[in-house]
């Protein structure tokens, strides 16, 4: 029994020297490792810096900077539940970088009664007190603080902007005008060095009065100001004037 023991420690102890070279005095065998270009990948995928600072992830592919940009869009205006409205409007614009530009813009409306107008007609024999927004003119101030790419079935590559917005201009509308704030927030898809496509959302605030339309002693009258709360959706093609920038 005791020359069994015997027998399986040194098994155990010769095992375990084969298995650790440094044991027998040798050095670890150095294995290959494969050598990253970290040079090559800096200047692919970051934009050139200083050694010890890195810029922004990835250049822009399509470069609006110091470019004068002109749009067309048209979209659709919520302002009042008894009315269909839909707008056409241009823009024109200048990026005084690729994050920050200003622009000009204005819109004319195409209203028509929705459905809960024609229903509420055709029931009482009455029509609704509406507003109806003939058209905006105004400025605005944008920001892109966000570029990216995706993916589309992975057969190509969609270059995309993704804008902040804000300005104010006058409304006209049926009892009058107003100044009307707004705030909004879209995208913008680059189709080309010149063309892109751009949606856009914008929340719209301003006061309007509303006159009566039911026939009798306050037909015709204002019947009293308020508040209105307003949602455009737009969607529009922009074509910008300048020279190209960015890397293909």
């Amino acid at each position: 029994m005791s020359k069994l023991m015997g027998f399986v420690s040194a098994v155990v102890i010769v095992s375990t020297l084969a298995s650790h070279p440094n044991a027998w005095g040798q050095e670890p065998s150095q294995e290959p490792s494969d050598v990253v270009e970290v040079e090559k990948i800096k200047e692919k995928y970051w934009a050139k810096a200083d050694d010890t600072e890195l810029g922004v992830v990835q250049n822009r592919t399509y470069q609006n900077a110091r470019k004068f940009e002109f749009g067309i869009f048209g979209g659709t205006v919520n302002t009042d539940p008894f009315l269909n409205v839909r707008s056409l409007g241009v823009t024109l614009g200048y990026y005084f970088s690729p994050y920050f530009s200003t622009h000009l813009i204005c819109w004319k409306n195409y209203a028509s009664g929705s459905t809960a107008l024609k229903t509420f007609e055709a029931t009482s024999g009455y029509t609704a007190n509406t507003n109806i927004p003939h058209s905006f003119c105004g400025a605005q101030a944008s920001g892109d603080f966000l570029y990216g790419k995706l993916s589309l079935l992975g057969a190509m590559i969609i270059y995309f902007d993704l804008h902040l917005r804000g300005g104010v201009g006058e409304i006209r509308t049926e009892s009058g005008k107003s100044i009307g704030p707004f705030v909004g927030l879209g995208q913008q898809i680059h189709l080309n060095k010149r063309f892109s496509l751009t949606l856009d959302y914008r929340m719209m605030v301003y006061q309007e009065d509303l006159k009566g339309k039911v026939p009798g002693a306050t037909f015709g009258a204002v019947l009293g100001n308020r508040t209105n709360v307003t949602d455009v959706i737009t969607l529009g093609v922009s074509f910008t004037l300048g020279a190209t920038g960015g890397t293909e």
